[in-house]
């Protein structure tokens, strides 16, 4: 480590116990490479970092390690790399790289070392990436807020800042630039008529919520600079800081050290394998809408219930209050309903407490139920929507270059025909040349873009273990609800009880004897 003149932090040799836990192993120009996509930088900039370590073979050692991420370090903070820089650093300490969190880097590592194709993922591991929470800042007394302001909880950052809804569009316009070919779930609308502005506000919230969990938890997005700067900046002005922070950053294809191998990577069946699954995430969608739906009128068959009881329990109170006393002309000596009166007050207490069980039974089924689902269908749309962008997008782009090429062939051709002066011709060869370029390229971005594909459907159906746990939860609560409520109506029994006998010794105390000859009623 002649190179390096400062103290090698902590962080550095978390990065080489991960990547060489046998400690006597070379690191791979490949493992280097794909370490060093978490850091942002352009594939230029990390191949000047390469070509300045002592490599052997392809591979480098702890040392040239440890020099590596010293030179990525200084470049993310904007510095021109070179010897001489980590020569007259003069600081205590080697500046940490950023790559994102250790265990991102695990997950990295597992991927490295195996099928670039293949996702190499659990659904438990993607979601311990993050949990991210958002609530909604109350309101301060006297002061008219012309907007909502959520409070956003990283518990991966152990962070927590304010958002407003267009901080929001601007983070997701800025995941769109540098993430065309990953799934990226839609907003909420800003906003739309609802029954009422809080249902309308309380709905965007769980919508938001779903919307950075899924990007927290996506295993090319979790570490990227943007998603930290969203969960972490506790400035002013966040849309201006985001459009000013990453202004001109390049997006994922320019970044990615298999960007130009794309093409090794796409299986040749891969055009008919994605149309087939395309078709079958429909189908699963429908289901999955279905089943949402289901579940939400299930919930707020819940909570209507819990209204209903609550209603059921104020009529009694209102009967129990009735200050009118019937005559006897009226009740023919029957005090039924007086006696019920006394007794109202004491079940409308039983009621609400029921009233009150329905409406957390309707909150488990909404949070642990509606909730799983509209965040599996939230994916699933967002997977409709990156499919329509390669097919609108990438393909589209690709066949009008291969078209311009075709017309700029033809063009060179009737200049043959016409003899047509050198210079003239040659402009034309020179854009021929610059068109071709720019075929590969686009070519190169459509195979990029398939093998992101490729990926992404491997996530989808990482994600339909949420479905499980639907299930699961659903089976749960109906259990826990229905044992709820049996015990507070079999608690209520005695009291109706004591009731009805209190009511049927009034009625047989008070009625007169029927004789054998008295009218019978009919009713």
């Amino acid at each position: 480590m002649s190179d390096l003149t400062g103290a090698v932090p902590p962080y550095y040799r978390d990065v080489y116990d991960i990547l060489c836990p046998t400690q006597n192993e070379q690191i791979s120009q490949t493992l280097f490479a794909n370490v060093l996509t978490k850091s942002g930088l352009e594939r230029a900039i990390l191949s000047q970092v390469w070509d300045m370590l002592d490599s052997k073979d392809g591979f480098i050692n702890r040392s040239n390690l440890y020099k590596g991420l010293a030179l990525v370090a200084f470049a993310q903070q904007g510095k021109t790399i070179s010897d001489k820089l980590l020569q007259n650093f003069t600081g205590q300490e080697l500046p940490k790289p950023n790559l994102g969190n250790i265990d991102g880097l695990k997950i990295l590592l597992q991927q490295s070392k195996k099928s670039p194709t293949a996702l190499n993922v659990t659904f438990s591991q993607c979601c311990a990436l993050d949990t991210v929470q958002v609530t909604i800042v109350p309101e301060k007394k006297g002061i008219f807020l012309k907007h909502v302001e959520y409070e956003i909880t990283s518990q991966h950052h152990q962070c927590t800042v304010k958002r407003r809804y267009n901080d929001f569009v601007a983070f997701h316009e800025l995941l769109q630039q540098i993430f065309p070919y990953r799934i990226i779930p839609r907003l909420p609308p800003k906003k739309v008529l609802m029954s009422s502005d809080k249902e309308f506000i309380e709905t965007r919230r769980k919508a938001l919520r779903r919307f950075l969990n899924i990007v927290s938890r996506h295993p090319a997005m979790n570490d990227s600079q943007a998603l930290k700067f969203f969960l972490t900046y506790s400035g002013h002005e966040v849309v201006h800081k985001i459009k000013e922070q990453f202004r001109g950053s390049a997006d994922e294809y320019m970044k990615s050290p298999i960007a130009t191998q794309a093409k090794d990577l796409v299986p040749p069946d891969t055009p008919t394998e994605f149309a087939a699954s395309k078709e079958q995430m429909k189908q699963v969608t429908s289901h999955i809408q279905r089943l949402r739906d289901m579940a939400t009128r299930i919930s707020d068959r819940s909570k209507g219930n819990a209204m209903d009881m609550l209603g059921f329990g104020k009529e009694l109170i209102g009967l129990g209050n009735d200050s009118a006393v019937a005559s006897r002309w009226a009740t023919g000596g029957n005090n039924v309903l007086g006696v019920m009166k006394r007794a109202f007050g004491s079940l409308s207490v039983e009621f609400s407490n029921i009233a009150e069980k329905h409406s957390l039974q309707g909150i488990r089924e909404e949070e642990g139920v509606v909730d799983q689902l509209n965040t599996l269908y939230d994916l699933l749309i967002a997977y409709h929507d990156l499919c329509e962008r390669h097919e609108k997008g990438v393909l589209r782009e690709h066949h009008s270059a291969l078209k311009k090429y075709g017309a700029m062939k033809t063009k060179r051709i009737a200049a043959a025909v016409t003899n047509m002066e050198q210079g003239g011709i040659d402009k034309i060869e020179s854009k021929i040349v610059a068109q071709e370029s720019e075929i590969q390229q686009r070519e190169n971005r459509s195979y990029f873009s398939l093998h992101c594909i490729h990926l992404e459907t491997q996530l989808v159906y990482l994600n339909m273990e949420i479905l499980s746990e639907v299930v699961s939860t659903l089976v749960a609560t109906q259990i826990k609800g229905h044992q709820e409520m049996a015990k507070l109506w079999e608690d209520l029994a005695p009291s109706v009880t004591n009731l009805l006998s209190s009511t049927d010794s009034q009625r047989n105390g008070s009625a007169s004897p029927m004789s054998p000859n008295s009218p019978k009623f009919h009713w």
